[in-house]
């Protein structure tokens, strides 16, 4: 588990803020929704280990609220006051950047809960949180959550536990391989992560070999050095602080293609690769069958086919419609590529087509690999040069 340093006097803390500080956003109910049992609370991750007995007496201190799309939850930036969890609709985590630009980190649904990590640490919010559509809520105050956590048994390690992360949960949500990770998932990056400290000039992986683990920079610089056939190296590109390296040998399960050595001292997250496997490829690798997609493609404005392979495989055959961006280039071209699009990747099989939706998808976009690439396609192909190859813009055709 990362060593995350304790922070002290969890209980009680100071300071409340309400929901837009608008006392009529929460109506005074309780749960009474016909056809609704305390044992729902269940449900919620946070709950799952309590009796039957214990949810009961939960369910007395919960309130219920239902919003309408816009309404501001939770603000960045102020005390904590309560727990929240969703019954119904969807709710948007924002949060703002160093510039004011506001970003959507993440969407939750019916089932999920925000804001305990505030409560556990007495800190202040550090996102946003709106209602997305209009919601159905509810609330557990932040005595009644005390509460639970200090007498129930289920509950009775998570102050000490949820501490240690804490600190280190907010340095997740900030990085964007992590950012649109559900709570709970990153709650178990947090015990599978380790830190790594290199001094400058060292290697922290090398080409050729075996792919073992993914890293996320948190402090300074490292170089992506490829080999030439002349045994020296190329310098391809320079990663920093958030910046992330290593998922395409542990995607694809192929030697490392590339060297990272540090231009300066530097820290970095390491995530061992069975970790890896289970809450970031689970998570950001999503896929579609051929046959679920052939019928409809041609038929949507709002569809990019994305062919990851090199340009000479895409000219000599590629599915009809598609672009070309090899995923050696792909890094380099998310700001020409348009966010409300929806992408489907693919390569000869599926091993490239997997990198470049996991790429797409840490970064924001909505991508899907086409199952089986071109091997499977029952659709129609191309050949010839009548893609899109960088670094020509999106929506430019090339010539043959």
């Amino acid at each position: 588990m990362f060593n995350a340093s304790l922070q002290t006097d969890i209980f009680p803390c100071k300071g409340l803020s309400g929901i837009s500080n608008k006392k009529a956003a929460w109506p005074e109910r309780r749960l009474t929704m016909e056809g609704w049992s305390h044992a729902n609370l269940r449900q919620y991750t946070f709950f799952a280990g309590l009796s039957d007995e214990s949810l009961l007496r939960l369910s007395k201190k919960v309130r219920l609220a239902q919003l309408t799309a816009g309404t501001p939850i939770i603000t960045e930036g102020v005390p904590a006051k309560a727990f929240y969890f969703l019954a119904k609709g969807e709710i948007e985590i924002i949060q703002k950047g160093p510039s004011g630009t506001k970003t959507t980190m993440s969407v939750a649904s019916s089932g999920e809960g925000v804001g305990e990590v505030v409560l556990l640490t007495c800190s202040h919010r550090t996102n946003t949180v709106t209602a997305k559509s209009n919601v159905t809520i509810y609330e557990l105050s932040k005595q009644d959550f005390s509460d639970m956590i200090l007498t129930e048994s289920a509950c009775i390690d998570m102050p000490e536990e949820k501490a240690q992360g804490c600190s280190l949960f907010n340095q997740m949500k900030t990085l964007t391989p992590f950012a649109r990770l559900e709570s709970d998932k990153i709650y178990a990056l947090t015990e599978a992560l380790t830190e790594k400290e290199y001094a400058p000039g060292e290697t922290i992986i090398r080409q050729g070999d075996r792919g073992d683990a993914y890293f996320i920079i948190k402090s300074g610089r490292v170089a992506v050095l490829k080999k030439q056939k002349d045994d020296q190296e190329k310098l391809l590109a320079e990663l920093g602080p958030g910046d992330a390296f290593g998922e395409e040998a542990l995607i694809r399960d192929l030697p490392r293609n590339a060297t990272i050595r540090t231009k300066e001292k530097t820290t970095v997250f390491a995530l061992n690769k069975k970790a890896f496997e289970r809450i970031m490829e689970a998570t950001f690798v999503k896929n579609i069958f051929p046959e679920d997609f052939v019928n409809v493609y041609e038929k949507s404005d709002n569809i990019v086919i994305l062919d990851a392979r090199i340009p000479p495989e895409f000219e000599e055959e590629h599915i009809k419609g598609a672009i070309n961006i090899p995923i050696e280039w792909l890094r380099d071209q998310y700001a020409e590529l348009d966010k409300n699009k929806e992408y489907y990747t693919y390569c000869t099989n599926d091993s490239r087509g997997m990198v470049a939706a996991f790429l797409l998808n840490i970064n924001g976009f909505k991508a899907k690999i086409i199952r089986g690439g071109l091997s499977a396609w029952p659709g129609s192909v191309s050949f010839g040069s009548n893609g899109i190859h960088w670094p020509k813009q999106l929506g430019e055709t090339a010539t043959s």
